[in-house]
């Protein structure tokens, strides 16, 4: 069964670029855009000999000249026509590894569609100083876990973040949906509880700000 994840990861793909898929796994994603008859070329990128038996095994499948899939590690294989490039299910460290080596060989990625396991508020700092503006992002809470999977592209024009925008994102403030309001609920009562422990005023000062801020956008819906 493909997750509500990937659906979602899909749905932000372009129809107009090609897409290279990293840590592609079973290669789950490429089936889905095989599925709605993607247009362009699709790469699953996979670094471990298990998973690529896998996913070439999905490409055999899928029988499209256009999807194709290769063992190695991040973007070192990837051709800079791939224009929009996925990567999910790592951690920031690994990702931010994976882009920063790419940039080092002169490639600048029109689009990086980012789905963070961990340290998910520097992922939109860290693009936004790479010169990314955020052009999407969509929430999910899944198995337990809240993904916010987001979708960057080239800052043409310059776009400008606040400090409260690159730390929960631009869209979910704006739309603040259930999922968004769920999460900002749970989190109120683990500061809360942290609250209770902390000694230090600086700390306790900062949590109260933090409790604050999550409170309003509750209160703003």
């Amino acid at each position: 069964m493909i997750s509500s994840r990937l659906t979602k990861i899909a749905e932000l793909i372009n129809d107009d670029h090609d897409v290279a898929d990293i840590g592609s796994d079973h290669g789950l994603l490429l089936i889905l855009l095989n599925n709605r008859k993607f247009p362009k070329k699709v790469l699953g990128v996979e670094n471990k000999v298990g998973p690529y038996k896998n996913l070439e095994k999905t490409v055999l499948s899928i029988n499209n000249p256009n999807f194709s899939s290769n063992l190695s590690s991040g973007l070192k294989k990837v051709d800079i026509n791939y224009q929009t490039i996925v990567i999910a299910g790592m951690g920031f460290a690994t990702i931010k590894e994976i882009v920063l080596d790419d940039i080092k060989k002169g490639h600048k990625r029109e689009t990086f569609i980012i789905d963070c396991h961990t340290n998910q508020n520097e992922v939109r700092s860290f693009f936004y100083e790479l010169g990314y503006k955020i052009e999407n992002e969509v929430l999910i809470y899944e198995d337990k876990i809240y993904y916010d999977i987001i979708k960057f592209v080239l800052n043409n024009d310059n776009t400008v973040y606040s400090n409260l925008e690159l730390t929960y994102g631009p869209y979910n403030i704006k739309r603040k949906n259930d999922v968004f309001l769920k999460m900002c609920s749970e989190k109120i009562e683990k500061l809360e509880n942290i609250f209770k422990l902390v000694t230090d005023d600086r700390k306790r000062t900062n949590l109260l700000n933090e409790i604050s801020i999550l409170k309003e956008f509750i209160h703003e819906n």
